[in-house]
């Protein structure tokens, strides 16, 4: 052994008191108290508000996507349906309960990940404490308000297939059982959204093309992922069927194709943070002999990345599990997942290390909004109190708005109803978008599509007689008044209140 090697394994033996801190119990559950007490100081977001409200107008025997409808698949509000049974039988919060389930959830991934993970490498006590340390931070601290959207989960679900397939073929395969189980997660992740079958299959070609070989492609955790995405999305289409006849068609002809302008999306997004971070690494991996785990987490996180741009929102739920997976890349390669007795990087390594992914690990809540979490920042500053003032308890509300935030987690938060089948105008919004590059016959079915959304948004409030109805700004109201669809849907209403430029009407005594 030479002397650099002796040097860099006494290094390992006897850490640094920085790295003996970064691998402590105390750190550890210091991290998971921190985690607990950003989401009891916050509130959920608005996507899964609304899932929430979803859920529970299903239990109460609307008809899912046809009294209540939204593009997603129904996974996204089944997804959700526990925290709500659990809820109305312990008469708790929903919104509590479903973040403790989270919790739950991931103590369960992260667990069983790390058996899974334990049989591919041989790692001391103080690498896997590091390993576990980054595992709590990335998904518990750092998702903030993300936490418990369906990104969230799904990497949940899906991470100890990516620990099975982490497993070096040369040492002993986890246990059957264990690998069908994990493989059961990766189905779950791509029910709830189809996309995420490119974070399942890019680490998986990826191990193949490296071992030159496809039987990597017919393990039990593949076959079970297969088999449990196909037959979980067949039971919910069969068992609302009217998600592939109404919203669906719906969801890929306007919801799909609305997509973020290039020029916003590269610079609005956090699509510049995880470029800069993949060709860190790159440059940081070049010439190393990358491990499974470190292959795994970057080709996940490339197929979570390549959802991302597909899905063309560019919202920060739709970025996180590819920023996390990456990151834990450069962890693996920052702990030597190999384990392997090379020299400590140097030179542009240990500067890419140094100043490129530790500061961009340390910055992950910062992605997710720490400071709207910590300071439960409102989706729209003063709209809640100035509700609040002019609604009667428990008001029934509606939304003239374009965005769902507008009314969610808004009507939760006082404890009223949401009058509406869909979240928000979004077809309409969407329409807007879409027909300014429309040819005649596609400019026909559009306006056809947004002519249904705004009548279904007038028949609402016509038939559920809101309390209030929120209206996004003084334009939009008027622009949708014109429309014959919407003639006289505020005739029975008054301006009570404004909060900015958000209207607040109130139904007249």
């Amino acid at each position: 052994m030479s002397v650099i090697e002796r040097s860099a394994v006494v290094a390992c033996e006897e850490p640094e008191p920085l790295l003996r801190a970064l691998s402590s119990s105390w750190l550890c559950a210091a991290l998971v108290l921190v985690a607990i007490v950003q989401q009891i100081v916050g509130h959920i977001d608005c996507d899964v508000s609304w899932f929430l409200t979803f859920a529970e107008k299903v239990l109460d025997g609307r008809a899912a996507y046809v009294e209540v409808s939204d593009p997603n698949p129904p996974a996204a509000f089944l997804s959700l349906m526990p925290a709500v049974l659990l809820a109305r039988a312990s008469h708790l919060p929903p919104e509590a309960v479903l973040a403790a389930l989270v919790f739950a959830f991931a103590a369960g991934s992260i667990g069983f990940s790390f058996y899974l993970l334990r049989r591919g490498a041989a790692r001391s006590r103080r690498t896997w404490m590091l390993l576990l340390d980054a595992a709590i931070f990335l998904l518990l601290v750092a998702p903030e308000i993300v936490f418990a959207e369906r990104e969230h989960i799904a990497l949940l679900a899906v991470l100890p297939l990516l620990a099975a397939l982490a497993v070096e073929d040369q040492r002993a395969p986890p246990p059957r059982w264990a690998r069908i189980l994990a493989g059961l997660g990766g189905g779950v992740a791509v029910a709830l959204k189809p996309h995420f079958v490119l974070a399942i299959a890019l680490p998986a070609l990826a191990i193949a093309w490296r071992e030159r070989s496809l039987r990597i492609l017919w393990r039990e955790e593949l076959v079970s992922a297969a088999l449990a995405a196909v037959g979980l999305t067949g039971a919910t289409l069969i068992a609302f069927p009217a998600y592939p006849t109404q919203a669906l068609p719906l969801a890929l002809e306007v919801y799909a194709r609305a997509r973020d302008d290039l020029g916003h999306f590269l610079a609005h997004t956090l699509a510049l943070v995880y470029v800069a971070l993949l060709a860190g690494f790159l440059v940081a991996a070049r010439g190393v002999p990358l491990g499974r785990a470190t292959l795994v987490a970057l080709f996940s996180s490339l197929g979570f990345f390549a959802a991302f741009l597909l899905q063309g929102k560019g919202w920060m739920n739709h970025a996180f599990p590819a920023l996390a997976l990456l990151l834990f890349a450069w962890t693996f390669l920052a702990l030597r997942d190999r384990m392997a007795r090379v020299a400590p990087p140097t030179g542009t390594k240990l500067a890419l290390m140094k100043f490129l992914f530790l500061p961009g690990l340390l910055a992950a809540p910062a992605y997710f909004g720490v400071v709207e979490q910590l300071t439960d920042h409102e989706e729209h500053p003063g709209l809640l109190d100035a509700v609040a003032f002019v609604a009667p308890p428990h008001p029934r509300v509606a939304t003239i708005a374009s965005q769902l935030d507008y009314g969610h987690p808004l009507v939760r938060q006082l404890d009223g109803e949401w009058v509406g089948r869909q979240n928000a105008l979004w077809t309409t919004a969407a329409v807007g978008r879409l027909l300014t590059s429309a040819d005649p016959r596609e400019r026909e079915r559009l306006e056809a599509r947004r002519s249904a959304d705004l009548a279904g948004l007038a028949a609402d409030i016509r038939e559920g007689r809101p309390d209030i109805v929120v209206v996004e700004d003084r334009a939009t109201r008027e622009w949708v008044l014109r429309r014959p669809e919407m003639a006289g849907a505020l005739d029975a209403y008054r301006l009570a209140k404004q909060a900015g430029d958000i209207e607040i009407w109130r139904r007249a005594e």
